[in-house]
């Protein structure tokens, strides 16, 4: 057929395939591979600031952008660049351990996306604290301290433990070995190379820390005990147990000031209050929970509970409230939640559910777990360790016999070996002077044990 040419009277007809139409070539797919090497930077580095996940996976699309950006399989674990910050570890609350799972999921904050990685070297460990999203772990049968990144699989292993066990723990009388089991770790950045592990004992006033590759563990404070603490922009600090004052524990140094910051009177005196330090957009803050009346002051800025910030997504996270402190304490109400908005404070558990613990019914899991729920159990190590939920084990009664029965037995795996020579052999190796702190320290540590 051919098609009409208008102009004219008359109407005339040409054939179409007389005058084919040119058909342009197709597009070639951009080489995404000779990006420049500046602008593979660049993009890198924005997703490095979001997410570490996000940054790997950026860096596995060709050989041409893994060559250009640096590896986050950093053997020092030092660089805080390359920590999956904002992934908190949730448990199933069915009382496995991620130990005897040799898995563990992670969710993250900013984005809500959950991952579950499977991870062998839980065997044979038990989990003494997660800094920044590294896995700090104790060997249960060698008493060896290891840090581990749970996306890049990379193990940084610190000093045995018995040395200190043996030198110091053994001439406390009031120290038992539920103060090793439940010790308190975190890490911290030592130098841009090295990391350091920094560790305390529940009922042992005492600090100490060491790094991969050194002699052994050093005493760093003495005669201190935290009532909360928070690792912070590569340290640590902590508020005393016996007052209002905040300390940065690490790094140490023997000559400044350990005190940073005294809490204000106004804000109530210790033996009447409960403080909070927390982490909020970049910031460290210290959150004041008035026993008696419920009443939180969070006005001294810059110097565990949850903090979340008031651009909380309803849609990817509806059952956070936006600009509020989510407070875990056992109790009737072992979550509550406090408004920074109108001041208001409401529990997130049940009616039956504080019945519950009230009458001391064993739990029976309303299920699935809210996000509240986990995150308040990811704050309280000692229930997250066992595999339990905060807010339906917050108290453990003693008619729970088979449930205490399975935590001892979790407990005792925890062994330390015996020490190799004898006591003035392990002299001659220039230990951290432990054996000076036994000796020195016994009256000082009782004292504080009583106070």
């Amino acid at each position: 057929m051919g098609a009409p040419v208008s102009g004219g009277k008359r109407k005339a007809y040409v054939d179409a395939d007389a005058f084919p139409r040119k058909r342009r070539a197709p597009a070639e797919a951009p080489d995404w591979t000779s990006l420049h090497p500046d602008i593979t930077n660049l993009i890198a580095e924005r997703l490095l600031a979001e997410d570490v996940t996000e940054y790997m996976r950026f860096r596995s699309v060709c050989s041409h952008w893994r060559t250009s950006t640096a590896t986050p399989r950093d053997a020092t674990l030092a660089d805080r660049r390359f920590h999956p910050r904002g992934w908190v570890a949730l448990r199933d609350g069915n009382g496995v351990r991620p130990v005897e799972d040799a898995a563990i999921t992670f969710f993250h904050t900013a984005t809500s996306r959950i991952c579950r990685l499977s991870l062998p070297v839980f065997q044979g460990h038990r989990i003494v604290g997660i800094t920044d999203g590294l896995l700090i772990l104790l060997d249960t049968r060698a008493a060896v301290i290891r840090v581990v990144h749970p996306f890049t699989g990379v193990v940084v292993e610190l000093p045995e433990l018995a040395t200190f066990v043996h030198c110091v723990f053994s001439k406390q009388k009031s120290v038992t070995m539920d103060s090793i089991v439940w010790m308190n770790a975190t890490v911290c950045v030592a130098s841009p190379s090295s990391i350091a592990v920094v560790v305390w004992f529940p009922n042992m006033p005492v600090v100490i820390c060491a790094q991969p590759g050194g002699k052994g563990w050093k005493i760093i404070h003495t005669r201190i005990q935290f009532s909360n603490t928070l690792p912070f922009n590569g340290g640590l600090y902590g508020v005393t147990r016996l007052g209002r004052q905040l300390v940065r524990v690490y790094p140490h140094d023997p000559v400044a000031n350990l005190v940073v910051a005294q809490v204000p009177k106004e804000l109530g005196h210790p033996e009447r209050c409960i403080y909070f330090l927390v982490e909020s957009m970049g910031a460290m803050l210290v959150a004041v929970l008035h026993r008696a009346a419920g009443h939180i002051d969070d006005s001294l800025t810059h110097s565990s509970g949850l903090i979340s910030p008031a651009r909380s997504s309803r849609r990817d996270l509806p059952c956070i409230s936006g600009n509020s402190i989510y407070l875990p304490k056992p109790g009737e109400h072992p979550v509550r939640v406090y408004s920074l908005d109108d001041g208001s404070l409401e529990s997130t558990v049940t009616v039956r559910q504080s019945q519950d613990i009230r009458k001391g019914v064993l739990p029976t899991s309303v299920r699935p777990f809210t996000l509240a729920d986990h995150l308040a159990t990811y704050c309280r190590h000692r229930e997250w360790t066992r595999g339990l939920m905060f807010h339906e084990y917050c108290y453990l009664r003693p008619t729970w016999s088979e449930l205490w029965q399975r935590i001892a037995a979790q407990d005792s795996e925890v062994s330390i070996p015996r020490l190799r020579g004898t006591e003035s052999e392990l002299k001659e190796k220039e230990l951290p002077n432990l054996f000076s702190y036994a000796r020195t320290q016994s009256e000082a540590v009782g004292a504080v044990l009583t106070a």
